[in-house]
């Protein structure tokens, strides 16, 4: 009965070997059993064989059973490769391909551009790594914090940091942009130098047919030696010319195989050569163009969801209990969590990691300054009340205004933690003055009113004052809010 298999295991050193059948049985032969002179037993490699009172003989590759067609399977890997070429052609250009990695981060940067408007910034850089690390313990202790709006804004933050994790990896190894941005774009170049590692592959296949096929004719010759008055000295002779054929055939393909592999492989090498310097200078040209634009962004996203996730932290009762058990009684935010993590460690035992933290939360402690803002008609009053709430404390930044528009330009760049306003503006109406703050600036302030108040439902009025009051007075106003929410 004749059945196919694929050969599981060969020794050249006994010539004994295991085949395994398509019924998945495994069936023992031994090199006496091969019958195939074109083509050396090897792993993996597919045959057919009698099989008779479980033994295997007359075991022929499938793939080729004379040499007439290993011969022409030899022709046919010559004529899998194309005819050489003299220079390989680019199929884009410097400029082009770069142009086009850099608009995808253009596409990007455009669709976010509503991250400007964003009242704040948190370095991204500075704080990735904690901010991912407190996303990731809030929700674990109590997951109803990630609300959609927080889940899609850290998905495109996420987004994002691949976008800025690419390009610094690119802008930082110039070899790795032009692998990935100029010749992964070169249909020509990569046609060859995939044809080289096939040829390569080809090769190390011929150098182990070789070796074998170099044992099996060794021991072919001492069998001629020793039956050279035999009556099967003839049938041995014949097919060791069978055998010794394919062999110098073998090694002929092997030296075209090299020698177009020498060949192909000068031409790859110097297509990489010719175009690297000139695309080095024009991407790193181009590449500073972007990188601000990437990371403003990242700050504004890193800036939202802090503010977000800590804004959920807040109304989260599991979460309020959780760190009032961990003695926590400042306002919830990075900071005081930071602070809280810090406290639990030993400082005498501050590795390069726990640094880097200290580092953070002297930076956390600069940006947390308490933003102090005031509206009013009087510039004597505004120079007045402005310098009496910077006495309270130097950490305060306070600014004071008497035209709207301006005022409404520093909030939109500032967190406002406590507005100073007047009922009565110089040229709009409070309501319509609170109408634009709200949509020009995400986060909502604790407002001190100056005179009646309006009602507008847009603002709570956390305390309302008469006009002509101290700048004393409100000085004092000003830092009782702050204490309310500052740590």
């Amino acid at each position: 009965m004749n059945i196919t298999g694929k050969i599981f295991l060969f020794n050249t050193n006994d010539g004994l070997g295991t085949i395994i059948s398509n019924e998945k049985e495994k069936i023992n032969f031994t090199a006496d059993n091969w019958n195939d002179f074109d083509v050396m037993p090897s792993v993996g490699l597919e045959v057919s064989f009698d099989y008779e009172n479980f033994k295997a003989s007359s075991i022929m590759s499938i793939i080729t059973n004379n040499r007439e067609k290993n011969i022409t399977s030899l022709e046919d890997i010559q004529n899998n490769f194309p005819e050489k070429k003299k220079a390989v052609k680019a199929t884009l250009n410097i400029p082009k391909s770069i142009s086009n990695y850099f608009d995808i981060i253009n596409d990007n940067i455009k669709q976010r551009t509503s991250y400007k408007k964003v009242p704040g910034r948190l370095d991204y850089l500075v704080v990735r790594r904690f901010l991912w690390t407190t996303f990731n313990n809030l929700s674990e202790i109590d997951l109803k914090i990630l609300t959609p709006d927080i889940k899609a804004l850290n998905k495109d933050l996420k987004s994002m940091t691949r976008i800025y994790d690419d390009f610094i990896n690119k802008t930082k190894f110039p070899v790795l942009a032009y692998e990935e941005v100029f010749l992964a774009c070169q249909i020509e170049y990569l046609d060859i130098k995939d044809d080289t590692q096939k040829m390569i592959d080809r090769l190390n296949q011929l150098r182990v047919s070789e070796e074998q096929l170099g044992k099996v004719l060794a021991q072919k010759k001492k069998e001629l030696k020793k039956k050279v008055k035999s009556p099967e000295f003839e049938e041995l002779k014949r097919e060791y010319k069978v055998l010794n054929g394919t062999y110098v055939d073998m090694i002929h393909m092997m030296g075209e195989l090299s020698e177009r592999y020498k060949h192909d492989i000068e031409l790859v090498n110097s297509f990489e050569k010719k175009f690297k310097h000139d695309f080095y200078k024009l991407f790193r040209d181009e590449a500073k163009k972007y990188k601000s634009n990437i990371v403003e962004i990242l700050s504004a996203q890193a800036f939202l969801l802090d503010s977000k996730l800590w804004k959920q932290a807040k109304s989260s009762k599991v979460l309020k209990e959780h760190f009032y058990k961990a003695g926590v009684r400042d306002d919830l935010n990075t900071k005081t969590y930071l602070k809280y993590y810090l406290d639990t460690l030993d400082s005498s035992k501050t590795g390069d990691e726990t640094q880097k933290l200290f580092e953070l939360f002297d930076y956390l402690t600069e940006i947390h300054k308490e933003f102090v803002m005031v509206l009013v008609n009087s510039a004597q009053d505004a120079m007045e009340y402005e310098a009496d709430i910077k006495k309270i404390d130097k950490t305060y930044n306070v600014k004071a205004f008497i035209d709207e528009k301006l005022a409404l330009q520093w909030a939109v760049k500032n967190s406002i933690k406590v507005l100073v306003i007047e009922d009565k503006l110089a040229k709009l109406q409070l309501i319509t003055f609170f109408k634009r703050y709200k949509k020009l600036v995400c986060t909502s302030p604790k407002i001190i009113l100056l005179g009646r108040d309006s009602k507008s439902n847009i603002y709570t009025i956390n305390k309302a004052l008469s006009k002509g009051v101290s700048p004393r007075v409100i000085s004092t106003n000003v830092q009782k809010l702050l204490s309310q929410t500052t740590p």
